[in-house]
């Protein structure tokens, strides 16, 4: 197997920037905020809202039998 310049390159600049850190900042997330954001239409919302209101009827029918 060889290895390109290039690899021991790479190898040393990612040794030398996380030899710089603190190792409590490794485990650290690098985000305080959610990082997906999902945006849902007014019609998946409307179907959400009747979709979970058919759930609960249903399931206050069979609590009553």
């Amino acid at each position: 197997m060889t290895v390109s310049p290039f690899q021991i390159h790479e190898a040393m600049h990612v040794y030398n920037r996380l030899s710089k850190l603190k190792p409590s900042s490794l485990f650290e997330k690098e985000h305080a905020g959610p990082q997906d954001v999902v945006q849902i239409s007014s019609e998946a919302k409307k179907r959400q809202v009747l979709d979970q209101a058919q759930n609960e009827d249903k399931e206050k029918i069979r609590q009553a039998k």
